[in-house]
């Protein structure tokens, strides 16, 4: 093959950053989902049982 045709994730600087952040679990906005998941998924069951209360009481 020749070397224009051959890319690996070695020489694509695309692919590079996806998998040194994908592989990165230190990274910032990794970081920050993970503190904020627990939050999030509260509020959103909290929002789907008012949204379920609404839908019965509209019955």
């Amino acid at each position: 093959m020749s070397r224009l045709t051959d890319i690996n994730a070695e020489t694509d600087p695309l692919q590079r950053g996806v998998s040194a952040h994908a592989a990165d679990p230190s990274h910032p906005l990794f970081a920050g989902l993970v503190a904020v998941a627990p939050r999030l998924g509260a509020v959103m069951a909290f929002a789907g049982l008012v949204q379920m209360s609404f839908h019965l009481i509209s019955q």
